[in-house]
């Protein structure tokens, strides 16, 4: 007797349209790469068409993949069913290590967000043993919050809505286009569910396919309007970009819980969803028994994975996940439904890729020094050796000039007949006249869209090439000694830096910070010993108490260490919050920093550290702030969305310097 379907195609899409606004909402650069939200709007709509595609053999198939694969393949054929329950436990280990991260951000202190998780993981293998039935009747109530939420959302964020903070799309290149395409592909970790799930619903597969495809990225670009049009490029100042744009309005701060809850919510059908798909897999290799067990076991395992495991940048990896979305979701299901067509296809497909370039045939950038003069500019470049076959990994240094950085590295490539690979530099050093004029140095790397974007941005006291020189001299010309150059390990240092995605996402209005470079006689490294605030055509020189103060504020330290007396104390982190009032015609700035300390220290030693910390960040206000009015927190950003009018009709500048600043600093352990 046929199994009676009870779950639609509808529901099953509800669900997947939950579980990818879900992970959309806890959004953060931890897990994504992506620097600038906003370059997300093209890829958006370049996804419909690709995601309607690769949902196609999943509409051809009127069984389950994994029943298919044993049925093709007898026994040998089991290898398919557990393949794809390791791959959706792999995707509710990435949702939860997301949902981690996003807690450990936003909870209040004193809640454990392991245990939250727990709780969470819990409930979710109760809905899974309950089954999909289950999961569809909560998702629906889950829907409803989310709709809610919307609601409220849009009606307070539409009061400091602008169309001046929509466009231009400044830095938006191919490479940023093509980062943000795999980014949201590999996030369809939830359509390969669908190749075990949809054969056992009704409805009707195609037109289901197609409206989830359209409506989902659809809403996701008209989200990103609504807040980029309402907070600017506030978006970009915090870490989990989505969620917290809502503190833009100050109002909406009321209702954290809610959100909070609703997001909760969210990722229970995500994860719950996965559970589920895992028992369904794996019950196909034990003849569609011990399903129950199967979804237990599973939950289990995930949340001792993520208690165990450290955050590690290698779960979230796009490129794995996209490569990983791509197969389980089309490339399978095609193999096991046509494998002489999908070998035809494949072979093309690697045959195509013959004519790639080697290797070899590249200049291999670890780090580039740009000195700029009256003749315009000269590059140092420090790229591997792959000619040396005596000493593995070593480097060695090459220089190039030009009228410009283009022109220079065109003739360094016409010269050597090799291609630049920029993709593994570190760094880019430069003197004070090539950063004062930062936009058209940078701009090449800018528009080539291949630069690294974790490459550091740095700022040398002399030259560019002499201190690379200095520095590469006493290091030692080994590939491996170059982190040490890019990460400016040193003693009398903040470990502070301006990566090439800060530079990228904060366009030509927000200050950018630089580390200052100086090589130091005494050790064999590079150390940080001020910085410069860059805004405009004005520099700002910063000492190294006012320095480090500024980066506080603005949640750009980390693993600073400092000394009081005998005792070294270390920053880990800092999760700093600004809160803007216009009060009798004057503006009031508060500023609240949560600092953590690495380890535990007296009350008396909490309270001098306490009282250093604020120190540093008040020297460093008053030199930016409240001297220069050089807006390097950002605020006017969020003035624009909670006092527009206030941000159209008057001097920042102005403002910033007769605001009146109250910082407020906790120190945690």
């Amino acid at each position: 007797m046929t199994k009676k379907n009870i779950v639609t195609v509808g529901q099953i899409y509800t669900l997947l349209f939950i579980s990818r606004i879900s992970l959309s909402v806890i959004y953060s650069v931890l897990v994504s790469g992506i620097g600038d939200i906003w370059e997300l709007f093209l890829p958006l709509l370049i996804c419909i068409p690709i995601s309607i595609l690769l949902l196609v053999p999943v509409n051809i198939s009127k069984k389950s993949v994994c029943m298919q694969a044993v049925e093709k393949f007898g026994k040998t054929g089991y290898f398919i069913p557990v393949l794809y329950g390791v791959y959706f436990l792999g995707s509710g280990l990435y949702a939860l290590k997301a949902l981690e991260h996003f807690l450990n951000i936003v909870l209040p202190d004193g809640i454990n967000a392991g245990l939250v998780m727990g709780v969470l993981v819990a409930v979710c293998i109760y809905a899974a043993v309950k089954g999909i039935e289950a999961i569809s009747r909560m998702a629906a109530v889950v829907l409803g919050l989310i709709l809610l939420s919307s609601v409220i959302i849009f009606v307070y964020l539409m009061q400091g809505f602008s169309s001046e903070n929509i466009l231009p799309f400044e830095y938006v290149t191919f490479g940023s286009v093509a980062d943000g395409v795999i980014f949201i592909i590999s996030r369809m970790n939830t359509s390969a569910a669908l190749n075990v799930l949809l054969p056992s619903t009704k409805g009707r597969l195609w037109k289901s396919a197609v409206i989830y495809s359209v409506m989902i990225f659809l809403l996701m670009c008209f989200m990103l309007v609504l807040f980029k049009g309402a907070v600017g490029d506030y978006l970009n100042v915090r870490e989990l970009s989505v969620y917290q744009a809502t503190e833009g309005a100050g109002t909406l701060q009321r209702l954290k819980p809610l959100f909070i809850f609703v997001t909760m919510c969210s990722l229970f059908c995500n994860i719950s969803v996965m559970l589920f798909a895992v028992s369904e897999s794996i019950k196909t290799v034990c003849r569609n028994a011990h399903g129950k067990v199967i979804s237990v076991i599973s939950g289990i395992f995930l949340i001792v994975l993520v208690l165990v495991l450290p955050e590690n940048e290698i779960i979230f990896d796009k490129y794995i996940w996209c490569i990983l979305a791509v197969i389980f979701t089309a490339i399978i299901p095609l193999i096991i439904k046509m494998p002489k067509l999908t070998a035809v296809f494949l072979s093309i497909f690697i045959l195509g890729g013959c004519n790639s370039m080697q290797l070899n045939q590249r200049l291999i950038v670890q780090g580039i020094g740009i000195d700029k003069n009256d003749n315009g500019y000269k590059i140092t470049l420090i790229v591997l050796d792959t000619e040396n076959r005596e000493k593995e990994n070593s480097v060695k240094v090459i220089y190039t000039e030009g009228k410009t950085a283009e022109e220079a590295f065109g003739m360094l490539e016409n010269q050597r007949g090799k291609k630049l690979l920029l993709s593994q530099c570190l760094f880019v050093m430069m003197d004070r006249s090539a950063v004062s004029d930062c936009k058209k140095t940078l701009s090449y790397f800018v528009d080539m869209g291949e630069m690294q974007k974790t490459a550091n941005l740095m700022v040398t006291e002399s030259s560019a090439e002499s201190t690379l020189s200095t520095a590469i001299e006493r290091l030692g010309y080994q590939s491996e000694y170059i982190n040490v150059l890019a990460d400016s390990k040193a003693i009398d240092q903040t470990e502070v830096h301006c990566s090439f995605i800060d530079y990228i996402s904060s366009g030509t209005e927000k200050a950018l910070l630089f580390p200052y470079i100086v090589v130091n006689e005494n050790i064999k490294a590079l150390s940080v010993k001020g910085s410069y605030l860059v805004e405009g055509a004005e520099n700002y020189e910063l000492m190294p108490e006012e320095t480090v103060g500024t980066l506080i504020l603005n949640e750009r330290v980390t693993d600073f260490t400092d000394v009081i007396g005998d005792i070294n104390y270390r920053i880990k982190n800092v999760k700093s919050e600004i809160i803007p009032e216009w009060k009798d015609g004057r503006l009031k700035i508060e500023f609240i920093a949560e600092v953590h300390l690495d380890k535990s220290y007296s009350k008396e030693m909490l309270k001098k550290i306490t009282a250093r910390i604020e120190s540093m960040a008040n020297m460093g206000v008053k030199k930016t702030l409240l001297k220069s009015g050089a807006d390097v927190f950002s605020i006017g950003k969020n003035i624009r969305g909670k006092y527009p009018e206030l941000y159209k009709n008057s001097d920042m500048r102005d403002i910033l310097k007769n605001s009146f600043v109250e910082i407020e600093i906790t120190c945690q352990t």
